[in-house]
């Protein structure tokens, strides 16, 4: 029979000094309290609860006994590590090695420095050898890395649910490619994402020479800059304008949120800050005016900030035009349905006036094109053109819109579709229904990162290359061509968008390194 433990009590004469509690309950002595403690510490609590601690440990002793004997899959699994029997060159253990690569972008490459532990890429920072960056990065280049190890990226090739292998690829390739030889392209499309790299631009002119009457069509979901292409209409050649913000001593912005989201916006950001920094009491300091419909980055800077509507900034560009002194026919039509901000307007214009051939008024890229040619006309009335805007040449754009395609797929004129990069199932016009549009094809194959949306209603899903693991090149906001080489051998054997084109044009040699250098040779 289990005896109760009397746990002693202090005499009063015992007690000495102040008496600490932790309780109400301890400090009145409760019977809750007093049983609680009992609990606490019984008698014979280490065999627990009246449990022999021999026998208990005799039983799992016999258990994991019977578990090695019988289980032997239940072991860690045995590795080896080895030396190198030839060490690799310049490797050291925990000394990174830093490589020259960049980050091909739809709106121009960033040139980066990538630092790399034993063959692995670690971290990306700007290439302080390109200037007009000066060594700064966005935070998109820099979380780029992560992609590379993403879990959740393609890892093979599929045919509908099963995968394939990559000779399997290599002969649809040659499949296709043969097939389409002989119809001089008829039936076949391609749908790609808009890229600077010199090397697809070439094999695209290959291909619209193999395949003649095939269709070359990109699709951008966030849609093309409204000023390249009016600078190009105005100027008749193909351009796109740039900015020099740290010659500006006035800028007027329109919904150009050129700090941290426009084209170029590592270049003006620091550009700008250059002409807003104050080295001795004689210098001047630039004056940034914002009309904008939401709060930017670029409008948290501003001197003056005019909140107005997206739907009236053209009828503003229009009354700032007027106000500088441009009188064309038209002018005051479309600036009469703006209401208001005169005196913020006249302001605005005597001082850009005040400073011809030292401002800059630029415009979003998604204002539409009335608003873009009026931003033109002012630029060019103040004299800036030549001084803080110049234009840069881009190589012209021959492919066909979305909806152009999506009209020859309604026709069934087209019975294979590639599609390289992008998500149009997702992101397409809701009205075009792409989606079931692209369900019709016979036959539909897809290259790219992700098993998304499009790749599950495609036939055949090619699994695609990160950038950090390629070989390719790419331009810059300004035009210079930068290259885009590999840190680490493809992890899971995958195709860039080079590598498919040289496939299916047939070129002897589909070598992605060897692409490059020969049109950089060339």
């Amino acid at each position: 029979m289990k005896r109760i433990y009397q746990h002693p009590k202090p005499s009063k004469a015992e007690q000495t000094g102040p008496k600490y509690w932790r309780s109400l309950d301890e400090l009145a002595q409760t019977p809750d309290f007093q049983e609680y403690v009992d609990r606490e510490f019984p008698e014979g609590a280490s065999d627990f609860n009246e449990v022999d601690r021999r026998h208990f440990l005799k039983i799992m002793a016999a258990s994991f006994a019977v578990g090695g004997l019988g289980f032997s899959g239940c072991r860690r699994p045995e590795s080896h590590i080895l030396p190198y029997a030839e060490s690799p060159e310049n490797v050291i253990p925990g000394v990174p090695i830093y490589y020259a690569t960049s980050m091909p972008l739809r709106e121009g490459a960033v040139p980066l420095l990538v630092e790399t532990h034993q063959g692995r890429p670690t971290k990306i920072e700007g290439n302080p050898s390109y200037t007009p960056y000066g060594g700064s990065t966005s935070g998109i280049a820099q979380a780029s890395v992560l992609d590379l190890y993403d879990p959740d990226r393609s890892t093979s090739h599929w045919k509908g649910e099963n995968p394939i292998s990559n000779e399997e690829v290599e002969a649809l390739l040659a499949k296709i490619s043969s097939h389409y030889a002989e119809e001089k392209g008829i039936g076949l499309a391609f749908l790609a994402e808009s890229s600077s790299s010199p090397t697809r631009r070439r094999l695209e002119k290959a291909f619209r020479k193999k395949f003649p009457n095939a269709i070359w069509s990109e699709y951008d979901a966030v849609g093309v800059d409204q000023g390249q292409k009016t600078a190009s209409r105005l100027l008749a050649r193909s351009v796109k304008p740039s900015y020099f913000f740290e010659k500006a001593e006035r800028v007027l912005s329109l919904e150009s949120d050129f700090v941290e989201s426009e084209e170029g916006h590592l270049k003006y950001a620091r550009d700008f800050a250059n002409g807003r920094r104050v080295k001795k009491s004689t210098d001047s300091m630039n004056r940034l005016y914002v009309v904008e419909s939401g709060f930017s980055l670029t409008g948290g800077m501003a001197d003056h900030r005019l909140r107005l509507a997206s739907s009236q900034m053209t009828a503003f560009v229009a009354a700032l035009a007027k106000a500088i002194g441009i009188d064309l026919a038209g002018i005051s039509e479309i600036a009469s349905p703006l209401s208001g901000h005169t005196d913020w307007i006249a302001a605005c214009a005597e001082d850009l006036k005040e400073h011809r051939g030292a401002s800059i008024v630029v415009g979003g890229s998604h204002l539409p094109e009335a608003a873009q040619s009026i931003v033109f006309l002012i630029n060019e009335h103040l004299g800036n053109i030549g001084e803080t805007v110049t234009f840069v040449e881009v190589p012209e754009n021959r492919a066909t819109d979305l909806s152009e395609l999506a009209n020859k797929i309604k026709a069934s004129e087209i019975k294979t579709l590639f599609v390289l990069g992008g998500n149009p199932v997702y992101n397409a016009p809701i009205d075009l229904d792409w989606a079931a549009l692209q369900t019709s094809v016979e036959e539909v194959v897809r290259v790219g990162y992700h098993i998304d949306e499009t790749s599950k209603a495609s036939t055949y899903h090619l699994s695609s290359a990160h950038y950090l693991e390629s070989w390719g090149d790419a331009r810059t906001d300004d035009g210079t061509i930068v290259p885009v080489q590999p840190m680490i051998l493809p992890l899971f054997d995958g195709l860039t968008e080079i590598e498919v084109l040289a496939r299916l044009i047939g070129l002897a040699n589909t070598d992605p390194y060897r692409l490059v250098f020969e049109t950089v040779s060339s």
